[in-house]
């Protein structure tokens, strides 16, 4: 069955049915149109098309079904390898497993269809029971493995552990590893590939609060911890929010060699916390910075994303171009601004907001790519109970603070307040906590977002439940390949 074209210019126990239709002018609030053009240069007008779709996971789906029809899954993270390989995965909440889909070969462009992946079961399962399944994050290899392929990485949380699946075949099958040492209680894990066969993992460990990192160099079947981000000391280990980790997989002069005498690299980890030892608001963002692998940490500032307002609103994102620029997006929970650093985040400048156009904007994602930046995030342009969030993507094709073009509103994805206070929600919980972006080789944008669904499985604006849904850019200007 065909997937939408959506035209612009520029949780737990879900159950879900296709959801098809139109973004048109009008009806929608207008389709938006952009200004696009080759970098450092003014854009010229450019209409953007992407192909939408809610991708097949039923309860007794089998791993190489295609098709968009029900899935029960909210919270997205995507991906998409140096051989074109786009990797989806979602997850159905502690306890319920995380379902995973691959479009082999799956680049954006004329012709591209969200309804074309193909579903590959549920890594983090256990004979097909559900095991872990909150907050899902994916990783792909940069370096082939003995196969010819780039492993692939699930990982998910279950309270005592988290599970790490690894695939050295393209997704067709899975290991599941229950990681278990060094994990006295966690929270929303975070994981990043380099190489062949080595990976880094991070959480919060829940009875510090501080980040740890965990290491494997046997491509995911045993991690064990290396460090921690903060010190014990430090008045930010007990209060910040921390988001995904990212390794430069491309730029490796300069950094340190490790004791262990491992594979070494740039890697980093954003978090939000008082600017201040007596603050009280996540106020501002904070980049952990090592260049050893992850064995050891240190802390840089964003001094210009000091705000007087609360940065805590899922998540600090990270985003390293292939020439080692770092970019770093987040939301005071009113507008979304972006800072970069060219000096692996020891100084940064910072946008003014990206979220032009709304009221208000949750949630930002970001990938930074060798020819500009692509940014997604939730929005609204009116308050209250009746109001309508989108899934907003804009573009920066000149790399710089200054670069960012006009937001363009995607497709309506939930209707009423945004709740982020996780398990504490009693209702409009359906946006969960964050989604994703990436580019393929070619530079089209490839993303997946949560999605209101009604209790038969329907997307449905203001649904109580929630369905996952990929895009794939099918026209308009592109940026550029990932790190």
């Amino acid at each position: 069955m065909n997937s939408n074209l959506i035209r612009s210019s520029r949780g737990n126990g879900w159950s879900r049915r296709q959801f098809l239709g139109s973004l048109t002018k009008g009806a929608a609030g207008a389709t938006a149109y952009a200004a696009f053009g080759a970098p450092r240069v003014k854009p010229a007008s450019v209409t953007t098309t992407f192909s939408v779709g809610y991708p097949i996971a039923e309860l007794l789906t089998q791993p190489g079904a295609t098709g968009c029809a029900i899935n029960f899954d909210g919270e997205p993270s995507i991906h998409v390898s140096a051989d074109n390989l786009v990797l989806l995965g979602s997850e159905r909440g502690l306890g319920g497993g995380s379902d995973v889909w691959r479009g082999v070969g799956q680049v954006g462009g004329s012709g591209a269809a969200a309804c074309a992946l193909e579903y590959r079961g549920q890594p983090n399962a256990v004979a097909d029971v559900g095991a872990s399944g909150g907050d899902i994050d994916l990783a792909i290899a940069s370096a082939r493995n003995a196969l010819g392929n780039y492993n692939l990485y699930v990982a998910s949380l279950n309270l005592g552990s988290v599970a790490v699946a690894n695939s050295p075949d393209n997704g067709s099958t899975w290991t599941n590893v229950p990681v278990q040492g060094g994990l006295p209680g966690d929270d929303r894990e975070w994981i990043a590939a380099y190489g062949a066969s080595t990976s880094l993992l991070s959480f919060h460990d829940i009875a510090t609060f501080n980040i740890n990192v965990l290491r494997s160099d046997d491509g995911g079947l045993t991690y064990a911890q290396i460090a921690q981000v903060l010190s014990p000391l430090d008045y930010r280990t007990g209060a910040n929010q921390h988001g995904n980790i990212v390794i430069d997989r491309r730029n490796t002069a300069g950094t340190a060699a490790n004791a262990a005498g491992l594979p070494s690299f740039w890697a980093y980890t954003g978090f939000v916390a008082p600017s201040t030892a007596t603050g009280q608001n996540f106020n501002e963002f904070f980049l952990g910075v090592s260049n050893d692998g992850g064995f050891t940490w240190n802390v840089f500032p964003i001094p210009c994303s000091v705000s007087n307002r609360d940065l805590a609103h899922e998540f600090p994102i990270l985003s390293v171009a292939p020439n080692g620029t770092l970019w770093a997006a987040w939301s005071d929970g009113a507008n979304v601004f972006t800072a970069v650093s060219g000096d692996h985040g020891q100084t940064w400048n910072c946008s003014s907001r990206v979220s032009t156009n709304t009221v208000q904007a949750l949630m930002p994602w970001l990938v930074a790519t060798s020819a500009g930046i692509d940014l997604v995030y939730y929005g609204t342009t009116t308050t209250g109970s009746s109001q309508v969030w989108f899934v907003y993507f804009v573009q920066n094709l000149l790399s710089t603070v200054t670069g960012w073009g006009t937001p363009l509103p995607l497709v309506p994805v939930h209707q009423g307040p945004v709740c982020e206070g996780g398990f504490l929600c009693s209702g409009n919980r359906q946006l969960l906590d964050d989604f994703g972006i990436d580019t393929d080789q070619l530079g089209w944008a490839h993303i997946g977002f949560s999605h209101d669904a009604a209790s038969n499985g329907s997307p449905q604006l203001g649904g109580p439940y929630t369905v996952t849904g990929y895009a794939v850019q099918t026209s308009g200007a592109r940026v550029g390949l990932p790190n």
